[in-house]
């Protein structure tokens, strides 16, 4: 079985310092890139996204009182993955809209993110609303957007613990409250967000559609608006497992809180075994690939915040449909820990 590509190199998720989440990540950038960046000039909102945040965050407030239902005239579905970041945990994420819903634009969306954790984490302390005041919540903003599509993509960042995730959407809302024929939906999830700890661990396997490079260094607001853009790759993620025989198995994930060999690198293997879904014991079992010395750039420096990424595409094309799993081990020669990640997914005729 072989591999169409295998995709080895270093970076950092790296996360500017502002309460108005901005995403940089520069794939031109010298090793010190695990570095936060400076913080970036908050973004200016007009007097009428002002009232729109307004319009939005009192909507929102509404329904957690109970003052009234929550508008569901759009259904909206929340997929995320998790990543490490300088600070805390990086989380982006895309929002599928409900098609022919939401069509007198522009659009207004909210995100809250409100914390269940027992006290408020340092990290939280200090931040600011879309306003410039102080704001209550883990996270919070919103976003003017010309129309709204099949999708959305954003992110925030969080520490780790369990929160309550609230986005809503709302036409023209230019009004401190909303217009009465404006459609509007308000969607609430629970998020446990992980805590990456010390031990080995790896950050969410994230299965994609494409991997390709990123040409060029991205401006704050283009990362916003282009969450999956990291590490220098342009990632177009998949959110179903079930892959259509005539394509591949595409995925990638970031190496946290491994050891360091004299060389003053990591030493990783990382293999991978393919079983059917109903059986354990493996029918195929990849060659090893390792992370070392003699493998990773000579740059390449934990101690400034790089991190090993992994990415590999595995052609389907071999396999008869049906369900498997791919079993993902990561061994850490400097210290013997192992972490292991499973990987289920269905091939389709």
């Amino acid at each position: 079985m072989d591999f169409r590509r295998a995709l080895t190199v270093f970076g950092a998720v790296v996360i500017a310092a502002t309460s108005v989440p901005m995403y940089g990540q520069d794939r031109g950038q010298a090793p010190s890139q695990g570095t936060p960046q400076p913080p970036q000039e908050r973004k200016k909102l007009s007097k009428d996204d002002l009232a729109s945040y307004e319009a939005m965050s009192t909507l929102v407030n509404n329904v957690i009182a109970g003052k009234q239902p929550a508008p569901a005239d759009v259904k909206l579905t929340i997929h995320n993955h998790f990543l490490k970041s300088s600070q805390n945990i990086y989380i982006p994420y895309t929002v599928d809209v409900e098609p022919g819903k939401l069509t007198n634009g522009p659009i207004a969306m909210y995100v809250r993110a409100v914390s269940k954790n027992p006290a408020p984490a340092a990290a939280d302390k200090g931040k600011t609303d879309a306003r410039g005041g102080k704001s209550t919540y883990a996270f919070e903003d919103v976003y003017i957007l010309p129309q709204v599509g099949a999708q959305v993509e954003r992110a925030m960042e969080l520490p780790g613990g369990e929160y309550d995730i609230y986005i809503a959407m709302a036409e023209r809302p230019k009004d401190k409250k909303l217009q009465a024929t404006a459609k509007s939906v308000v969607f609430t999830q629970p998020l446990s967000v992980p805590d990456p700890g010390t031990a080995l661990t790896t950050s969410s396997v994230i299965l994609a559609k494409s991997i390709d490079a990123q040409p060029k260094a991205l401006t704050p607001q283009e990362q916003l608006e282009n969450p999956y853009s990291i590490s220098g790759y342009k990632i177009s993620p998949r959110f179903t497992n079930v892959i259509p025989k005539s394509e591949e198995l595409l995925f990638l994930f970031f190496v946290y809180n491994e050891g360091t060999a004299a060389s003053g690198k990591p030493d990783l293997d990382v293999d991978y075994t393919f079983a059917r879904a109903s059986e354990d014991k493996p029918f195929s079992k990849l060659a090893t690939t390792s992370f070392n010395s003699t493998t990773l750039p000579a740059e390449f420096d934990i101690s400034k915040g790089h991190q090993v990424f992994v990415g590999q595409g595995i052609p389907l094309t071999s396999f008869a449909p049906g369900d498997y799993k791919l079993e993902i081990k990561i061994n850490d020669k400097t210290n013997s820990s192992t972490v292991t990640r499973n990987v289920p997914f269905t091939v389709a005729p």
